[in-house]
């Protein structure tokens, strides 16, 4: 393989991967996208906006030499030069919709549009790409796990849904209320975001990243069995507008990581049931029927162990 062509396979955009907007707009050859297209909290897209203008300065002052290149123009500069009909909306670049071209020179906070959008997204149930078992729970491939047994997934526009795993709701049996944290209120990493009931016990549960909430799931304020019966999907709790995401994620649980991560619990559970409980947790006993054994100060004792409360 030549080098020139070697060059060119590694600008293949893997399965699953987007371009970012840079690489769009051909700025730079090969970038992805790992902000979920929410540029305004981009590191990435900060420290080039910064590039761009440092270097147009230095190109006002000096003219380039014959042969060098700069980096003067942004993506926004660049695609705002191609022919209107080819103005990509970022939610055709994202796949969201198949064809919207962008008649707000790519302003998106003052775009109608990306409003009515943003509230869509919210509002909907993103499916889970694909789950698996893992020792008795299931394991959704696509998002990240918090140790106190809650998700979060990354979603379009950089805003985070936030959710229990299926290892605590097991755990915590059938639901009775859930009080989600109203719009507005700030949630902190490894702090108590919200409190769930069952049959008169409670429990608090810890956040999984940091951010200001957005959007609640009013379905669950009626209908809390939701999070049992499907907690990747109609049981997801709410949405926040994340402030440190990145490192956040660090913090978390991601693909062959969450699978040890459940397994240990998993072992640790039934280590803690039947010898401090003394229930009988080698017998074949299910975690559904663990959860139901459990009662007072036994599920207290169970719960604040394992959502590290």
């Amino acid at each position: 393989m030549t080098v020139k062509a070697k060059r060119e396979s590694m600008k293949i955009v893997p399965p699953g991967k987007k371009k970012c907007v840079w690489m769009e707009a051909g700025v730079v050859s090969y970038k992805l996208c790992d902000n979920n297209y929410d540029c305004s909290t981009c590191v990435y897209d900060h420290g080039m906006q910064l590039k761009v203008a440092r270097q147009k300065e230095a190109v006002s002052a000096m003219p380039q030499a014959e042969g060098s290149e700069k980096l003067t123009e942004t993506w926004v500069e660049k695609m705002l030069e191609l022919p209107a009909s080819q103005r990509k909306c970022r939610y055709m670049i994202t796949g969201e919709i198949a064809r919207k071209i962008c008649p707000n020179s790519y302003e998106c906070g003052n775009c109608a549009f990306d409003q009515i959008m943003q509230e869509r997204l919210q509002a909907e149930t993103n499916p889970v790409h694909a789950t698996q078992e893992i020792s008795g729970f299931d394991i959704a491939k696509d998002i990240y796990y918090h140790e106190g047994h809650t998700w979060a997934r990354p979603e379009y526009g950089g805003r985070v849904r936030i959710g229990l795993d299926d290892f605590a709701q097991k755990l915590l049996g059938k639901l009775k209320r859930i009080e989600i944290p109203s719009v507005g209120h700030e949630m902190k990493q490894g702090e108590v975001g919200f409190k769930v009931r069952r049959n008169g016990d409670m429990a608090e549960v810890l956040c999984p990243v940091d951010g200001i909430v957005a959007h609640i799931n009013e379905k669950l304020i009626d209908n809390p069995g939701l999070i049992n019966e499907s907690p990747y999907e109609e049981g997801w709790l709410f949405i926040v507008e994340p402030s440190k995401l990145r490192k956040n994620l660090k913090g978390l649980y991601y693909g062959e990581e969450a699978e040890k991560f459940t397994s240990e619990e998993r072992e640790r559970l039934f280590a803690l049931a039947n010898e401090d409980l003394r229930m009988a947790a080698d017998g074949g006993i299910s975690v559904d029927d663990l959860s139901k054994e459990l009662q007072g100060e036994n599920w207290k004792k169970v719960v604040k162990a394992f959502l590290r409360t």
